[in-house]
């Protein structure tokens, strides 16, 4: 017979076999349901990588823009020094500059980046998720919560509405900045758990330096302070604390004012004369109730929802959506006792929301889907409360009901994403929601004209017009289609039409100067240029074209200097490496010629057109500088 001990052990075992088992489960689930939400959002969005860059924004911030392309110090002084685009954003243009180091121009690479940008924000959300959930002491078995904070991740990451901001190239600062935002609410939620503990203050410094990197991807958190304070209220419970929220506003303001700053370059920025106090308000209350309607119903999604171009704030649209915000406003804070994460997931809502809401007017937009990716957070956290009540009271509803939801907006999701297939699928399909979109007639054109096409270029340029007189854009494009024609006149024409709209306009100067040019007005063309760069400091195109002119005037000290500002301002343009070496050699500087047109040769494709041409005007300076005579 077994010793009264040893019988004890082996009766303790299956007890300890079991708890053990049970910490396994849990420790699997704690990986497997987050991993589970992160890969489900990979598929919504994988269709995403066979899509091209697009006109809009796309063109300006890669294809047309070789300031990025790379990770080398003078990448990284003009990635934290540029304001290009109207945006500060180092960290953003940093994971870009890693793209091109990894993929070069292939846009598969930088959607893969951001898809996988927000499959971590599934993540780190269904985190967050979870951890609001235990702090409002809901009851119930654990895999119930689990659950219930997944459906609430998987309904931010696989609602349409995020669309725009994954599978659109140069919105990579909404899912780079929202990676950090959210460790930083998820740090600062670590901190109020280890209160009264060592490792509260290091969690709290881990939510400061992660708010910091947030900054530098895009200012969108500067609002944050307002969010932990309403999280403070609920579900926290515990008394705000303005003293600990101090440096975090201080960080917002700073990043608000290098905002402020970066949305002063855009022209397109609205003053108070255009846009007064109560249009501003109107257009607010607007937003909020337009993006609460789309989450709930995602359907006629579209890139551009153009403003007016006067608001007017008594419009039916404005008038009941300042009726609706007033209703809801006064409907949650009646039920605040009974109800109070309503009134918090509101506050937190309009909070986040109010940096795009349109206070500070700047863009031809009035709302945009990409805008939501922050915002709508608190609805996300909301349904999840709501699934998980559901379950404790009907677990036979509530999961088929909430599986059956995630499907249905994760087939809306997969469909949205071919929208932004390529320049022609985004502008056909904004037209056919909106067909007086006078954007999307103008980047149709724009893709229409790249395709060889013009007479259907000139024809959406015509249409956007009639839509919207006043469009500089349209004007300039449109007069790029008659240069083409050879009507220089009407170019020229165009050109200046666009200019008495938007006189900080350089790219229509900087046309206008070659129209003038070919019209043999030097002088005029020379004025144009200079009026280009002035306005563009750094326009590589408008110091080529002007060193061009300088160069046929015979002015050769003129033009080399200008072929040297070309090439500090776009390092890798091939034209201005050749013109400047036949600068150099026309004043005798032959081994300058040949250094020249050497690195044009290292940056031309084997098979570029532009080759052969380098090519022979290499080989000639070297017989010039072997024998002492031009060939």
């Amino acid at each position: 017979m077994a010793a009264p001990g040893q019988l004890q052990r082996r009766r303790g075992a299956p007890a300890l076999t079991d708890a053990a088992a049970l910490d396994r489960r849990r420790t699997i689930a704690g990986w497997m349901i987050p991993a589970g939400v992160a890969l489900v959002a990979v598929a919504c969005f994988l269709p995403t990588l066979r899509n091209d860059f697009v006109l809009w924004d796309d063109d300006l911030n890669f294809t047309d823009n070789p300031s990025y392309r790379g990770l080398s110090w003078r990448q990284l002084r003009w990635m934290f020094t540029t304001v290009h685009g109207g945006h500060y954003q180092p960290l953003s243009w940093v994971t870009l500059g890693l793209d091109y180091t990894l993929w070069g121009m292939n846009p598969a690479g930088y959607h893969l980046t951001s898809v996988l940008l927000h499959a971590a924000n599934a993540m780190l959300f269904y985190h967050v998720v979870l951890a609001l959930l235990r702090r409002a002491a809901v009851s119930g078995p654990a895999l119930v919560l689990e659950g219930a904070a997944a459906v609430g991740a998987l309904f931010f990451a696989i609602h349409p509405l995020r669309v725009e901001s994954v599978a659109w190239a140069s919105e990579r600062r909404d899912v780079l900045s929202s990676l950090f935002y959210l460790a930083t609410v998820l740090a600062y939620l670590r901190m109020a758990e280890e209160e009264g503990s060592g490792r509260a203050r290091r969690w709290y410094l881990v939510s400061l330096a992660c708010f910091v990197l947030s900054l530098l991807s895009q200012a969108w958190g500067i609002t944050l302070p307002v969010v932990l304070l309403a999280l403070d209220v609920c579900p926290l419970r515990r008394a705000p604390r303005l003293l600990e929220k101090a440096p975090y506003a201080a960080l917002a303001a700073g990043a608000a004012a290098l905002a402020f700053v970066a949305q002063q370059h855009q022209p397109a920025m609205r003053t108070l004369a255009q846009h007064g106090p109560l249009q501003r308000t109107a257009q607010a209350a607007y937003g909020l109730c337009f993006y609460l309607w789309k989450t709930v119903a995602p359907w006629h999604l579209s890139p551009a929802y153009l403003l007016e171009g006067r608001l007017d704030p008594t419009a039916p649209r404005y008038v009941l959506s300042l009726v609706a915000v007033a209703g809801i406003t006064a409907v949650l804070l009646l039920t605040r006792e009974r109800w109070p994460s309503g009134l918090v997931a509101w506050v937190c809502y309009a909070a986040i929301a109010s940096p795009v809401l349109g206070f500070v007017q700047t863009g031809p937009q009035i709302s945009a889907d990409r805008y939501t990716y922050l915002a709508c957070l608190p609805w996300a956290v909301l349904v999840a409360a709501a699934v998980h009540r559901t379950a404790l009271a009907h677990g036979r509803l509530a999961w088929p009901a909430s599986a059956a939801a995630l499907v249905a907006l994760g087939v809306l999701t997969i469909g949205q994403t071919s929208v932004w297939r390529d320049s022609f699928a985004l502008w056909e399909y904004t037209l056919r929601i909106d067909p007086t979109n006078y954007i999307a007639y103008t980047n149709r054109g724009v893709a229409r004209h790249a395709a060889g096409d013009l007479e259907a270029a000139f024809a959406d340029y015509d249409a956007a017009l009639r839509f919207n007189p006043g469009h500089a854009e349209a004007y300039n494009d449109r007069g790029i289609v008659r240069f083409a024609h050879a009507d220089v006149d009407g170019a020229i024409a165009d050109y200046s039409a666009a200019i008495r709209l938007r006189p900080e306009y350089a790219d229509a100067w900087e046309n206008r100067g070659i129209a003038r040019e070919a019209k043999g007005d030097l002088d005029g063309a020379l004025a144009d240029y200079s009026a280009a760069i002035r306005l563009r400091p750094a326009y590589a195109k408008a110091y080529y074209s002007r060193a061009n002119l300088r160069l046929a005037k015979g002015d050769a000290e003129g033009a080399l200097a200008d072929y040297t500002a070309a090439l500090e301002a776009n390092p890798r343009y091939v034209e201005a490496y050749n013109n400047r070496a036949t600068a150099r050699r026309s004043r005798g500087d032959l081994d300058g010629a040949i250094a020249d047109y050497l690195r044009a040769l290292a940056l031309v494709p084997p098979d570029g057109p532009e080759r052969r041409m380098v090519q022979e005007n290499l080989d000639a300076v070297r017989v010039q500088r072997a024998t002492g005579k031009a060939p």
